[in-house]
């Protein structure tokens, strides 16, 4: 039993820092910026925010006929970029610390920001129901901001910033991260999407819009039959 106890408690933990994180829980920021195992949590709940994207976004691997082991390939290939995402936006946030009041952060205070930034990916959790026809586009927008907001609101509890360098930082740090994703996105588009094809084993021509569209032309058509 206490096997099976310690087996179930960093999943457990897990959930329940994401749960008072999508809360604005202080404490949850504050455990973050300062311990190893929270900031681990953090990265593997930003991980599985990509994957809860991807799982929305499933019926194009269905569609396309993708093998189940390209299909959990596909789900942890988005994970890590979710990852990566969170990682860039960190740094870009340390990177542009020094011009606020607040300085150069130290080598301590770089894990937390990593750590905090992740942990703010937690309402994108809801991801899978971004596919959602009429309100998936605007609920994605909407864990955007709250994701967004999460960031500076743990900057500002979890590190101590001031509010002003919390929001400077975790916006101008998005932004950043944004800008070098989508120059790099675009200069290495070819590659990047034959790594994709590899992982996955097909081009997935057809978006989810395209998917309910097709689904709608089609539902019409035999209305009218």
């Amino acid at each position: 039993m206490e096997i099976l106890a310690d087996i179930l408690a960093f999943p457990l933990f897990l959930i329940e820092l994401a749960w008072r994180a999508i809360r604005f829980s202080t404490d949850a920021f504050l455990q973050t910026a300062a311990s190893g195992e929270a900031q681990t949590a953090a990265i593997l709940i930003a991980f599985l925010a990509g994957v809860s994207e991807m799982l929305g976004q499933s019926v194009i691997l269905v569609v396309n006929r993708v093998a189940l082991y390209r299909f959990l390939a596909s789900l942890a290939f988005t994970g890590l970029t979710y990852v990566l995402t969170a990682v860039a936006w960190a740094a870009a946030a340390i990177v542009v610390a020094p011009l606020t009041r607040v300085g150069m952060l130290g080598p301590g205070e770089i894990a937390g920001v990593i750590g905090v930034v992740s942990l703010a990916f937690a309402p994108r959790l809801f991801g899978v129901f971004s596919i959602a026809p009429y309100f998936g586009l605007a609920l994605g927008h909407l864990l955007e901001a709250w994701a967004m907001t999460l960031a500076i609101f743990g900057l500002h509890v979890g590190l101590a910033l001031p509010l002003g360098a919390a929001v400077f930082c975790g916006v101008a740090g998005w932004a950043l991260s944004y800008g070098v994703r989508s120059w790099l996105g675009h200069a290495l588009a070819k590659p990047l999407g034959r790594l994709r094809h590899a992982v996955v084993g097909s081009p997935l021509d057809k978006s989810p819009q395209q998917i309910i569209e097709d689904l709608a032309h089609l539902i019409s058509g035999e209305k009218k039959s």
